[in-house]
């Protein structure tokens, strides 16, 4: 094969949790009830400053945050490793603590939450996958096959910031939002990323497979 004219029509959306155990940092795959995505990368900001001569001096301002943006077709509030797709409600609500999400019928979004100085959102790590791989890998942030051709963006250290829902066209469209920071806090590690590979694996973005490192890749 080869990488074909445009990247259309199909794509696999992985989102992994992060916390301290295997079943918290589980992935889930949202392609089957997404309809669009928007990637907003970074911006570099700046400007020219204008001197007494007459010319301009290039002020560069801090790198700006990124968004990623995805339209759902959510159907229940289910978390489980079973019925992963359905819905991303209790994933932005949160839960007290770093525990599992909530998958006894009926389910609810956590209500309960104890008095804090510090109420800390949950963090993501966001993958979307293009490629021509017939039997693609189980996730977007997993290997694709040797011969394939492959495009992936992923982003770390995503806060879900907003979860906008709406029965305006007649049918339930979920519009979420995940931001994250350009930078780690250490000002060594790029927060977001693009793989490609011509007729080339692309590697697991972890090395253990989950998202046990906030802020990096490995």
């Amino acid at each position: 094969m080869a990488f074909p004219d445009a990247w259309e029509e199909t794509a696999l959306v992985t989102i992994a949790r992060f916390g301290a155990s295997t079943a918290i940092q589980a992935k889930s795959n949202f392609a089957a009830i997404t309809e669009t995505i928007d990637i907003s990368e970074p911006d570099y900001p700046g400007e020219g400053v204008p001197t007494l001569a007459g010319g301009r001096v290039w002020k560069q301002s801090p790198q700006e945050d990124g968004e990623i943006t995805l339209e759902l077709y959510p159907i229940q509030a289910s978390a489980g490793d079973a019925e992963h797709n359905l819905g991303l409600f209790q994933q932005f609500v949160g839960i007290s603590g770093d525990t599992a999400y909530d998958t006894a019928e009926p389910i609810s979004t956590d209500t309960s939450w104890p008095v804090s100085i510090n109420r800390q959102r949950s963090r993501f790590a966001v993958s979307i996958l293009w490629t021509n791989d017939t039997t693609p890998p189980t996730d977007a942030m997993g290997t694709t096959a040797g011969s394939t051709d492959s495009l992936r963006f992923s982003a770390i250290s995503c806060r879900m910031i907003s979860h906008k829902t709406a029965y305006t066209d007649g049918i339930v469209k979920t519009t979420v939002t995940f931001k994250f920071p350009a930078m780690n806090k250490a000002g060594d590690t790029m927060m977001f990323r693009w793989d490609s590979g011509a007729q080339t694996a692309l590697v697991a973005l972890f090395t253990n497979a989950q998202y046990d490192d906030e802020d990096s890749w490995t």
